[in-house]
Parts: C-alpha cells; structure tokens; sequence
C-alpha cells in the first residue's frame, strides 16, 4: 500500500492501467473536473455547480472519464421527468509515471514546480538586498577557462549567523558520493516530516531538496545552468 506524505488514506487504491487514463489524469483542465467526483457520488449537474462551470462542460468531460474507465456510473436520483443520474469515481488512484506521456510529465512537474520556484525567487532576492556588501561575480577560471557565475560572500561567518541560503547548479560524482548525498537528503527530509507544520516561536522556511541524474552525454542539460 503507498504510503502518503500530505494526508490520510486507508481506502482501495486504483492503479491506472492505460495511457490514455494516465493522460487524462496528468491534463491540469481535465483533472480539474475530475476531482470532484473523486471518492464521492455526485450528478454531473452537482458536479458543475461545485465548480462553477456549466453542465454541457462538465458532461463533456465526465464522458471523457467514462470512456477512460476513470468515472463509473453510481445509481439514479428519482424526481420529476427523467431520473439524475450519478456518477463515482475511485477515492484514490494510483497513477504510474510510465503511462504518462514525456510532455505531459514534464509539463505537470514544471506546473507543480512553478509557485515554490516564484516562493524561493522572491525569497532568496529579498535576502540578497537586506545582507550586507553581497554581489554577484561572473568570471573566467584561471585554470579551466569555464565561465562562472556565483554569489559573492564576504564574510564567511555570515553562514553561521543567518538561518537560510540555497544553491542550485550541476556537480560531477561518482556513484558513491552521489549514494552518500542522498542518504544525507533522505535523513534531513524524513527528520522535518516529524516536525509540526506551526507553533509557538516558529516560522515558515522553504526546503527544496533534489539530486537528479543528468544525461551525461547531453551538454545542454548541464554545460549551462542557470546563475
């Protein structure tokens, strides 16, 4: 059974098991609709009315999830003219990576990405301009001729004075370095997990936390990152 991190489920899990499942379920429009019949019994008309939108999109949509397996019919309301219908879809699914396009995965982690890259944007220039004599150097190295760009730190024992700071670039390991920094990541992570999201003398700190392969046989992927 997965183990969830953001909430609680001891429900039935339903594995998705075509690509066509999967692409529906990676489309942000489309998920949208899905949701809210997720663990629940609702009309398509009930449906629309949660989300604000009219119920031809909504039918439109919910005939997509039928078609896909996703949505199942769930019984009939009974009243005057025709009978509502009602409609279910699983309370959790399971959706693996593979079925899922390369351009739609990309895409749905760049959108899941974007508000915590704009988060730490704003937060590391606000840091940037309230410590002192910081600047940005751009240089060639002496030895490797390799252009660099990086964040000057006059005072190293600025570090141990002020909580925060973040680095973001490419570095070359071998597999036992690289298993090392990851079991270093993987005890940092599950440690904050166990902390309380608020109480009395805290503040909120954005963690990012990524080691990820790179093609090594692709420059474009690592000869240039961002600084």
């Amino acid at each position: 059974m997965p183990q969830t991190i953001l909430g609680s489920f001891t429900g039935e899990w339903f594995d998705v098991h075509t690509a066509r499942q999967a692409q529906l379920l990676s489309d942000n429009a489309a998920l949208r609709h899905f949701k809210p019949f997720i663990g629940r019994t609702l009309s398509v008309s009930q449906a629309a009315r949660e989300l604000g939108v009219s119920t031809e999109r909504m039918m439109y949509r919910a005939r997509q999830f039928l078609q896909a397996g996703l949505l199942h019919p769930a019984g009939e309301v009974r009243r005057a003219g025709r009978p509502m219908r009602l409609y279910r879809a699983p309370a959790g699914l399971r959706v693996p990576f593979a079925l899922t396009p390369f351009e739609d995965l990309e895409a749905q982690v760049t959108r899941h990405a974007r508000a915590f890259d704009r988060l730490r944007a704003r937060a590391a220039a606000r840091s940037l301009l309230t410590l002192p004599d910081h600047a940005r150097l751009i240089y060639r190295d002496d030895l490797r001729g390799d252009v660099h760009s990086e964040t000057f730190l006059p005072d190293p024992g600025l570090r141990s004075r002020v909580i925060g700071g973040d680095f973001v670039g490419v570095v070359w390991l071998p597999p036992d370095r690289a298993r090392a920094l990851q079991a270093a990541l993987d005890e940092l992570l599950l440690g904050l997990g166990a902390q309380e999201s608020r109480g009395p003398g805290t503040r909120p700190y954005l963690v990012q936390g990524a080691l990820l392969p790179l093609d090594p046989d692709n420059p474009a992927e690592w000869s240039s990152p961002p600084g």
